[in-house]
């Protein structure tokens, strides 16, 4: 897992590597500057033919905008620089890269403490290099820092952030009334901020880099971390192992409670999920009047028509997908939650929760899999992101459950209150029914005896990567559910091509 630390964090890092690997600030500044370049030539990748501006401030992120106005320069870009010199504090390595830079050609920097703002511009066919503040803000900006990032967003150009995009804090930006650079992409040093996880700042990071500059990893393998993001090395080495001599006894047998009148897409889009995840058996209790629907749809799968709230030998639940919220769905529930298996809960299982909060009390061993507004029904609103995952965290440790909050970047709360992301940033999923599948896929994995937070982790990655192959192929906006489905045996094959 790729660690997210706090901007303190990154900084103590930054002194350790130095000291580890007996290099100095600037050597490192040097470092990263070089592999920001080669980031940004994998895009651009003849830089001869761009217009580029880099917009530097006094701090090392400034030295490292002056850096790469260097390496521009090198390679015969057109490269202009502005310089933020509104304080008479510079850091060291700023200052060394700002001579560098003059040396190189002064006439090509602007000191902006000496010109009139109204006379500035930027040309549409502008690369604007964003490297005025970085990740160790922590005041709102204002002033002239504010009018300059003002000329940069209300221009055309493309822009491109270093670090952070400037202005914006690293982790919680909910006292943050200032101006931020609203860039097009981000180039993140190290590690990625907090702040980028959240959709509300989406509009100012835009697409995410992670620039590896060699950190020490020893020193970032002991910091201690309360953010994580999910890799798919995470995934392969919790998947178990099959034996030629298993059955499908071995594998766990699922009870998806799901479907109604007009809701039947529900039960089967679970049931298929469900199966094509590798459970061993799967049955589904549903209504009466779609019960010869679901035959057909699901053969693979056995069906009751009354499930009586018996345990029998089921190893885990899935209750939710299309029930409705009538009191027979009410007592469906009740009855999941009374055989104490493991269980996961969405859709309208969490709807009916919501209309009786006193059922919270009731949620233990569970995996509640909501999307933000059934989360905000559930739980109420937060002043910030960083308060609902506050939030999230003490609910997991103190119900012995895990929380799944869907989105661009799901946000996973594991039962010790460790929080986990998976970056998705796929629209194409956001579509009727990938919920349902991806219940059916979580089940699946609780079924089969992975732990809880091992089955919200394998599921949301199974889920979200089968939803890329599935966008991959029919695009973002012709992407349904049931495509998903179909892509989970690729990515599950991808996954055990080893065993």
């Amino acid at each position: 897992m790729k660690k997210i630390l706090t901007s303190q964090q990154t900084r103590n890092l930054d002194m350790m590597t130095m000291k580890a690997q007996g290099i100095s600030s600037y050597e490192l500044m040097e470092r990263a500057v070089l592999a920001l370049f080669g980031e940004m030539k994998s895009i651009v990748p003849d830089v001869s033919e761009k217009n580029f501006l880099v917009v530097a401030g006094t701090g090392n992120n400034g030295g490292d905008g002056l850096g790469l106005a260097r390496m521009l320069k090198k390679e015969n870009a057109n490269v202009s620089v502005w310089f933020c010199d509104f304080s008479e504090k510079i850091s060291d390595e700023c200052s060394k890269n700002l001579y560098n830079i003059c040396e190189m050609d002064s006439e090509c920097v602007t000191m902006l403490s000496k010109v009139n703002f109204e006379k500035l511009s930027i040309s549409n066919d502008t690369i604007v290099v964003d490297a005025i503040f970085g990740t160790g803000l922590s005041r709102s900006v204002s002033g002239k820092y504010a009018e300059i990032i003002g000329i940069v967003n209300k221009s055309k150009a493309k822009v491109w952030s270093i670090d952070i995009p400037s202005g914006l804090f690293g982790e919680d930006n909910l006292a943050n009334d200032g101006a931020i650079v609203e860039a097009s992409q981000t180039f993140a040093i190290g590690n990625l901020p907090l702040s980028a996880m959240f959709a509300e700042n989406y509009r100012y990071y835009g697409k995410l880099h992670l620039v590896d500059i060699g950190h020490d990893a020893e020193s970032k393998e002991t910091m201690p971390s309360d953010f994580d993001i999910i890799e798919k090395s995470d995934i392969v080495n919790l998947l178990k192992v099959r034996h030629p001599f298993d059955h499908k006894g071995t594998f766990g047998h699922a009870l998806l409670i799901a479907g109604s009148r007009g809701k039947a897409g529900a039960a089967i889009m679970a049931s298929r999920a469900c199966l094509r995840s590798g459970v061993g058996l799967l049955s589904v209790s549903s209504p009466d009047d779609i019960l010869e629907i679901m035959q057909i749809s699901v053969p693979e799968a056995m069906f009751l028509e009354n499930w009586d709230g018996k345990a029998n030998n089921f190893t885990a639940f899935g209750v939710g997908p299309g029930i409705g919220v009538g009191d027979s769905s009410k007592n469906l529930v009740n009855k999941a939650f009374d055989c104490g298996k493991p269980c996961v809960l969405d859709a309208d299982a969490l709807n009916i929760i919501a209309k009786d909060k006193s059922r919270l009390n009731m949620v233990h061993n569970c995996i509640l899999t909501p999307h933000p507004k059934e989360f905000e029904r559930l739980f109420g609103t937060f002043s910030s992101s960083v308060e609902r995952l506050k939030y999230m965290s003490a609910f997991s440790v103190k119900h012995n459950s895990v929380i799944v909050l869907k989105g661009g970047v799901t946000a996973i709360s594991l039962s010790d209150g460790h929080i986990l992301f998976y970056i998705g940033m796929n629209p194409g999923i956001a579509t009727g029914g990938s919920g349902d599948v991806l219940t059916g896929v979580i089940t699946s994995m609780l079924a089969q005896g992975y732990t809880l937070d091992n089955a919200a982790i394998a599921g949301v990655w199974m889920h979200g990567e089968a939803g890329k192959l599935a966008s991959s192929d029919f695009g973002m906006i012709s992407t349904i559910a049931t495509d998903i489905i179909c892509k989970l045996p690729l990515v599950t094959k991808d996954l055990t091509m080893d065993d």
